[in-house]
């Protein structure tokens, strides 16, 4: 039964019976006032008879002739008398015509007043009349309305038995009225009070008590204890508690999900107080230190914490926080057997008073890193420096200092000399490229045209592109940039060298230059085969080439990553489209435009991250 129906009920059930008992109630009180109303009109009737013949009689009287001697006064009959007498008799016969009962009565009263009204109307004539002939005639008269005068007698008597035969007087009839409604009173007060009770156990079985077990169940399931089972039925109630069990299940799969998720990490998941005691702890911390879980929960995280490390920890622990606030740093930890570098991810939640921190092993990433500078300290001192003295050696050779040379010597002196320097450009690019990578690069940024690195650029490859018999057509605008001049051009060439490496002999390179969307674009198109969708992004990458080009084994792979970081680092773009002037692709950059202010220096690595 649902919950609506149930109120209706709670509302319906007593509301009917207190409609039928207001009912029977005016029923009763009803018939009580019929009784009273009845009795009332009888009485009225039986003192309306009554005073009609004191009326005829106080008439007759007057319009009797009496005898002086006999001690009677005589009083002369008055019109106002008839009035009176005509107006009794109207007023009864109003209260009987209404009652069938009473109409034989009625008809025999109707023709007697009349009559008896005549009779007066006759009397009065003859007492005001000088004829000695009427005394006679007054005797009759008087006679006549004596017999008439007994006939509306008899007829109020009649009237009044009738009256009594069917409205009799009695007080039992009134006395049963009033006890009846005692009794549905009585009646009443019992019965609203049973219902009363009734719906109470009614409601507090269907409404209270489904209520008070999803309360119990909100309770347990907020605290993680088993649910009372499911409410049978099909009410808002017992959908509101299978959505509750539903909640507590899916809570339950989550919480499995997130407690699977942090015991099978392969990371270090922890938290701990505002003394930095271990609260909790994954299973990880056995592989990670050699310790169980059992063994640091309520333990001190800084004894786990290299000496140089702790006043880091410390000022973790003690800073103020407004919120949930996330801290990120790195952080040397103590094994059972070994020092382990961590990478530390905290948050402090400020309604639990707890950090909850996530220690990542970056041990063997830092050993990479330093394996990484030593190759580049190796590359920088041991392979670049005996490279540029071979390079010094043959270009003395060359020279013919040591003597004359034969051609197939000079021949093989070339080939040298470009396998050396395209080491030495390899060598040159790795500590490029690790420098821009690391952020340890300087920017000097001046305003300057971006035409001036144009010209530089393509006089710089404009021996290559004469070998290759390409045209360069470089623009003629002069925009400004903010950049450094240097770097630049070392952009400008990279890009040059890879078109006119890719173009055909006799081929056409196009520079563009024009300000899109509030910043200054450089496009080089070239005639070549183009760059396939699939690499437009990854050969940016290093050490990332077209491998199926013949061109692929010219170049170290780094040029464009170079390329990359280093317009990164000026706050630009730089990417590769289909050219819409040639047939090739259009290498393009973007920087933004000069601004009227001082030379500055930036670091690549405070341009990429903003």
């Amino acid at each position: 039964m649902k919950l609506a129906t149930k109120g209706l009920l709670v509302v319906c059930v007593p509301l009917v019976f207190q409609l039928i008992i207001v009912g029977v109630l005016a029923i009763l009180l009803w018939r009580a006032q019929e009784i009273a109303a009845t009795e009332a009109r009888a009485k009225d009737v039986i003192s309306r008879c009554n005073h009609t013949t004191v009326d005829i009689a106080n008439t007759m009287q007057s319009a009797f002739r009496t005898d002086r001697a006999a001690g009677m006064e005589r009083r002369d009959l008055q019109q106002h008398d008839i009035d009176e007498v005509r107006k009794s008799i109207g007023a009864l016969q109003d209260m009987l015509i209404a009652r069938p009962e009473q109409a034989r009565n009625v008809e025999r009263l109707s023709q007697f007043s009349e009559k008896f009204i005549k009779l007066l109307i006759a009397a009065k004539a003859a007492e005001v009349s000088t004829d000695p002939n009427v005394h006679g005639t007054s005797e009759i008269l008087e006679f006549r309305m004596l017999k008439t005068s007994l006939h509306l007698i008899d007829i109020f008597g009649n009237i009044i038995a009738l009256e009594d035969r069917t409205h009799p007087e009695d007080p039992t009839l009134r006395k049963d009225a009033r006890m009846m409604i005692r009794v549905w009173l009585l009646a009443a007060c019992v019965i609203t009070t049973v219902i009363g009770v009734v719906l109470a156990y009614f409601s507090s079985q269907t409404i209270r008590k489904p209520v008070e077990r999803m309360v119990k169940n909100a309770i347990a399931m907020s605290t993680r204890q088993p649910l009372e089972p499911e409410l049978q039925g099909k009410d808002e109630l017992a959908n509101l508690d299978r959505v509750l069990h539903s909640v507590n299940a899916a809570i339950e799969e989550a919480l499995t999900s997130e407690r699977n998720l942090i015991n099978y990490a392969a990371d270090l998941v922890f938290s701990i107080d505002r003394q930095g005691k271990f609260l909790s702890v994954n299973p990880f911390c056995k592989t990670m230190l050699g310790y169980e879980p059992e063994e640091l929960i309520g333990t001190s995280v800084l004894k786990f914490i290299a000496a140089d490390d702790v006043d880091q920890v410390k000022k973790m622990l003690s800073s103020n926080y407004k919120g949930r606030e996330s801290l990120l740093f790195e952080i040397k930890m103590q094994g059972k057997t070994a020092v382990i570098e961590t990478s530390w991810s905290a948050i402090y939640s400020q309604r639990d008073r707890t950090f909850f921190c996530v220690a990542h092993d970056i041990t063997e990433r830092k050993n990479v890193e330093r394996l990484k500078q030593d190759f580049i300290a190796m590359i920088s001192h041991d392979l670049r420096t005996p490279l540029m003295s071979v390079s010094s050696s043959i270009n003395l050779v060359q020279s013919g200092a040591t003597g004359e040379i034969s051609e197939v010597v000079e021949r093989e002196l070339s080939s040298a000399e470009r396998s050396v320097d395209h080491l030495i450009e390899l060598v040159n690019d790795l500590l490029d490229f690790e420098k821009l990578e690391a952020g340890r690069m300087n920017f000097e940024l001046v305003p300057l045209k971006i035409s001036e690195v144009i010209d530089e650029s393509v006089r710089l490859v404009d021996a290559l592109a004469k070998e290759r018999k390409v045209t360069i057509e470089s623009p003629n605008r002069d925009l400004m940039v903010s950049g450094d001049q240097r770097k630049l051009i070392q952009v400008t060439v990279n890009l040059l060298s890879n078109a006119l490496k890719h173009s055909p002999e006799g081929g056409v390179i196009k520079i563009q230059t024009r300000e899109v969307g509030g910043m200054v674009e450089c496009a080089i198109h070239d005639e070549g085969p183009g760059v396939p969708d699939e690499y437009a992004e990854k050969i940016f990458a290093p050490f990332e080439q077209i491998s199926h080009r013949a061109t692929a084994a010219l170049g170290t792979g780094l040029g464009l990553a170079i390329c990359k970081l280093v317009v990164e680092g000026h706050g630009g773009k730089i990417a590769v489209r289909h050219s819409d002037i040639l047939q090739g692709s259009a290498f393009w950059y973007s920087l933004p435009p000069a601004t009227p202010q001082p030379m500055s220096v930036v670091t690549a690595s405070s341009v990429v991250t903003q």
